[in-house]
């Protein structure tokens, strides 16, 4: 495991917490470190629980550290705030209102200052979700169906209410969402493997189909780039699995039925077609017998989701028809072959008692994960044969 970064000092703290401590007229008088996740429970960065005792009454301030992509930044600085300024100036009641970003309390971008660029100093100081019992579903098993309609509801309310404030004041738009939505250029990155897929007895059956969607979804994704189809374009996070989702309870002893979540880890933030992150999640992340079951119904609730919370918005929903939805879901599918096949190997192949640390983890990785267990295979055989079975391949 590496080794916690020393770039988090007393002074540090101090000032990336300075508007929190001037606010409330405290002051740093002790803080602790240690890492926040196990090996194999985050693949996207390290990840530290920060523990800030406060003068003068000794309250402790439960946070996390985590060293990200200028992109992750944007999304807490510039659209968490503009969510919220929207929802409050169109009176979004309270059962509809979209919380689902961490509380982010300071950021450091680099040691030269904000204007820099991103270097080892970077920082992102936000709220312990863990304190508040918010906690991840097990990848290994998958989301129940009660943990899917909330996960597809929010979802389609985070959208939304970004192609809202693009259609209600598009200024704002490029200057909050769109920013935080650059793409990030994979240039270097060849043509994904299907090697673990040559692991499913039914391969050989659709390899003809799969290797040409691959080769599709890389020029599209990789090669020649193209902007996303309007009017759904909006922000999308790109890796929304069960590891970037918490869950808070109101039941300790009951993780049936969730009441509430946030969506984390934003680095790989994309301005895309939201249909992205919904079939990502659902062939990453449900319960299989619930992606073969529900996967219509869900799809009807996302819809329905998204443009209720665009009629919240006082938005004209016309343009933004169920049957244009699905033409949404057909054209990104030919993406999220390559994008499946590219992480479920290293979701899903390790074995819990191999799970390797982030810090560990190499390029190599991605195109011969160390093993294969019966969860990824599963899973693997499940998108393979629906993709197929829908034409979407």
């Amino acid at each position: 495991m590496a080794e916690i970064p020393n770039n988090l000092t007393k002074k540090n703290l101090e000032e990336l917490l300075k508007s929190t401590l001037d606010a409330e007229g405290n002051n740093i008088e002790d803080f602790s470190v240690r890492y926040l996740t196990k090996p194999g429970d985050n693949y996207g960065s390290t990840m530290l629980a920060v523990d800030v005792t406060l003068t003068p009454d000794s309250r402790t301030l439960p946070l996390v550290a985590k060293m990200p992509h200028k992109k992750e930044i944007d999304v807490y600085l510039l659209v968490r705030p503009a969510f919220e300024r929207i929802q409050k100036e169109n009176d979004v009641p309270e059962d509809k209102y979209l919380d689902v970003l961490p509380m982010c309390y300071g950021t450091r971008i680099s040691s030269e200052g904000d204007s820099g660029p991103v270097d080892e100093t970077s920082v992102i100081l936000q709220e312990n979700l863990k304190t508040q019992g918010f906690e991840c579903g097990d990848r290994f098993i998958g989301l129940n169906l009660a943990h899917c309609r909330l996960v597809v509801d929010k979802l389609a309310r985070f959208h939304a209410t970004a192609v809202a404030m693009k259609i209600k004041n598009p200024e704002e738009f490029k200057k909050t969402v769109f920013r935080a939505a650059n793409p990030v250029v994979f240039d270097d990155l060849d043509i994904i493997s299907v090697k673990p897929l040559e692991n499913i007895p039914e391969y050989e059956a659709t390899k003809e189909r799969i290797d040409v969607a691959m080769l599709k979804s890389w020029k599209l994704y990789i090669a020649s780039p193209k902007p996303p189809k309007e009017p759904f374009a909006t922000i999308t996070h790109l890796d929304l699995w069960t590891n970037n989702i918490m869950f808070q309870y109101g039941s300790s002893s009951c993780k049936n039925n969730p009441k509430s979540l946030r969506f984390v880890d934003f680095q790989g933030t994309r301005y895309d077609s939201p249909a992205r992150d919904l079939l990502f999640f659902l062939y990453s992340s449900a319960e299989l017998q619930v992606l073969s079951e529900q996967y219509d119904d869900l799809v009807r609730l996302y819809h329905d989701s998204f443009v209720d919370c665009l009629r919240i918005l006082k938005c004209d929903t016309s343009p933004f028809s169920f049957a244009e939805f699905m033409k949404e879901i057909e054209r990104s599918a030919s993406l999220e072959i390559m994008h499946l096949a590219f992480m479920l190997p290293l979701y899903l192949s390790l074995a819990r008692e191999d799970a390797i640390g982030t810090a560990d983890i190499t390029h190599e990785h991605f195109k011969n994960p160390p093993k294969f267990g019966k969860t990824y295979l599963a899973r693997a055989r499940k998108f393979m044969l629906d993709f197929a079975c829908r034409n979407w391949i």
